[in-house]
């Protein structure tokens, strides 16, 4: 009796499947899909590679890098302690505090050295003969105004007898010109009396 030989086997895409068998479908089927499950993903892969690189969302769907990016969330400001601690804060006021008196006592050498040198003499006996002629100037212009003042009330004064003596001018003139006329009237009466008394005696 002849032995039943097996069919023969053909190698597609790189799987062993038997030709014209029971569930040879399925198995071909099955076997393309595991072949290309690893080919399909990595092609995708390169394909995602080529395309900017991207990362996989669940088993079949690809997204971009900046898809992704813009979904996913902003992170969240750290929020503030609500109590510092007073150690701490100790410990800052002693630094500030050093470092104050740090530059107070350099900027106190520094102004110590700068006063001694050449430098800050000269400039300081310059800014004396400034003050001292500031000073005379003041003064000047304070003399100045004193003597303008002066002359000023002098002038007033001279003005003020010349108007005086005029007035007491026109005064006396006006006293002797009423006295010339009483006089005149005096005279005309007295004449006529002497008349009177020549022409009716007792």
């Amino acid at each position: 009796e002849p032995v039943d030989q097996p069919e023969p086997k053909r190698r597609l895409l790189s799987a062993v499947v038997k030709v014209d068998g029971p569930g040879t479908n399925g198995d071909d089927a099955g076997a393309e899909g595991r072949e290309d499950g690893p080919t399909a993903a990595q092609g995708g892969e390169r394909r995602g590679a080529s395309n900017g690189g991207g990362f996989r969302r669940d088993g079949s769907q690809w997204v971009s890098r900046r898809e992704l990016d813009n979904q996913l969330p902003e992170p969240l400001p750290r929020p503030a302690p609500k109590e510092e601690d007073q150690s701490l804060v100790r410990r800052n006021k002693r630094m500030l505090g050093k470092l104050l008196v740090g530059t107070l006592e350099k900027f106190q050498q520094e102004n110590k050295k700068l006063s001694n040198s050449e430098a800050f003499m000269r400039r300081s006996e310059a800014q004396q003969k400034a003050d001292q002629k500031a000073r005379e100037d003041s003064e000047r212009l304070r003399q100045q105004e004193r003597e303008q003042a002066a002359e000023k009330r002098r002038r007033d004064m001279t003005l003020r007898a010349r108007v005086a003596a005029k007035a007491e001018e026109k005064r006396l003139e006006l006293l002797y010109i009423q006295w010339s006329e009483h006089h005149k009237k005096l005279s005309s009466f007295l004449r006529l009396f002497l008349f009177l008394v020549q022409k009716y005696p007792y």
